[in-house]
């Protein structure tokens, strides 16, 4: 008998988490002696190729999960129950938590929630109050799901299960790094649509949802500086947004940054490979998947100077303060007059790569842990 394993990926909305559970849903149509029901959101299923989905162990549901205060207190999700009722599955796989619901089938649980272990981060000194107050009750509520609804927790980078160890003595807490879409490894599906304009000068390009702690509401400031400092310094900002998301806009700023809105996975090998180096100035990870996709399309990476960046980049990576607009227009321009540093980011990019899975290890890994799960109660790991 197959083992029959429930992917629950009804609460995904958006970002990275989404990213990760496409990848995963396109790695399991290889893998064969296993019985997969997928439960997607919507957001989810926009992103899915169902045709290639359809095979003999592969069901696809939709259901979008509403996240919110009575499914983290009581675990009761009533559509969710029903299905796994029907179908009854081995494993629950919930590819990031909380999941607002507790399955009677084992669990595991996906950790990405920067906002709950990096109290230290410069991101809780620029949001106010009444933010400090929602974030506190989302941590109570989440912390709550993911101790009392999950049996066992993984994360995707050393660094952060270290932190949920300490959050979750009782539980098993693995990491399975993440990793750069199998889109990249594929140019035949690669997107050319966005051509940039032709720019006499350097591109940094930033592929982001538009969450607050991305920090790229310091991009105008940045601009601000660089132009004051290096007045004949050419360069422009590519980012994912559209201009209404980013605060303290003038009509100056306007001729440096490109506004792309969002972009699907297809289309980012190109634009990478259009850029000069990927910007990201972000406060809070648990991992980001730029990083590995700068990597693979050799674009150097400027980040935040803090401690999940580098963890994921190493060496393949320039960093800086990310509250300091003055220090990040100093590393933007430094660093784009110094060829033989971009050069070696390039190269120590390539060799950084193989310290994470591929998506198809990555897939594996996933299943060994579901494996182990349901093979043993989890007081024995």
């Amino acid at each position: 008998l197959l083992m029959r394993i429930l992917v629950n990926a009804s609460n995904l909305k958006k970002g990275g988490g989404l990213q990760v559970a496409h990848s995963f849903i396109n790695e399991i149509i290889h893998i064969e002696n296993y019985e997969f029901i997928i439960l997607a959101s919507s957001a989810l299923m926009n992103q899915l190729e169902v045709e290639k989905l359809k095979k003999d162990n592969i069901k696809v549901l939709y259901h979008d999960t509403k996240s919110g205060f009575y499914g983290a207190i009581t675990g009761r999700e009533k559509t969710l129950s029903a299905i796994e009722k029907r179908i009854n599955p081995d494993v629950v796989f919930t590819v990031f938590g909380p999941s607002y619901w507790k399955p009677k089938a084992k669990h595991l649980a996906g950790f990405a929630k920067g906002h709950y272990i990096y109290a230290d981060s410069p991101y809780f000194t620029k949001i106010n109050n009444s933010k400090k107050t929602k974030i506190r009750i989302k941590r109570f509520l989440h912390l709550f799901d993911l101790k009392h609804f999950n049996d066992a927790i993984v994360t995707e980078s050393k660094n952060v299960s270290d932190r949920v160890k300490l959050l979750f003595p009782a539980k098993p807490v693995f990491t399975v790094s993440n990793t750069y879409n199998q889109v990249f490894d594929h140019p035949e599906g690669w997107d050319y649509s966005i051509k940039l304009p032709a720019i006499n000068g350097i591109t940094l390009l930033t592929i982001s949802a538009n969450y607050p702690h991305k920090n790229l509401d310091i991009i105008p400031f940045v601009i601000d500086r660089l132009k004051m400092k290096y007045p004949d310094f050419k360069f422009r900002f590519v980012i994912t947004l559209n201009q209404e998301h980013l605060k303290g806009l003038k009509e100056e700023h306007l001729k440096n940054i490109l506004f792309i809105g969002r972009v699907s996975i297809n289309q980012c090998p190109f634009l990478y490979q259009q850029a000069d180096f990927m910007f990201l100035p972000t406060l809070l990870e648990c991992f980001s998947a730029s990083y590995p996709e700068a990597m693979k399309m050799e674009t150097p990476i400027l980040t935040s100077d803090l401690p999940f960046a580098r963890g994921i980049c190493g060496k393949a990576a320039i960093y800086f303060d990310p509250i300091n607009p003055d220090k990040i227009a100093e590393t933007i321009f430094n660093t784009s007059k110094d060829f033989d540093r971009v050069s070696k980011l390039k190269l120590e990019g390539k060799d950084q790569l193989t310290n994470f899975e591929t998506s198809r290890s990555r897939a594996k890994k996933y299943i060994e842990i579901l494996e182990n799960l349901h093979e043993t109660a989890h007081s024995k790991f």
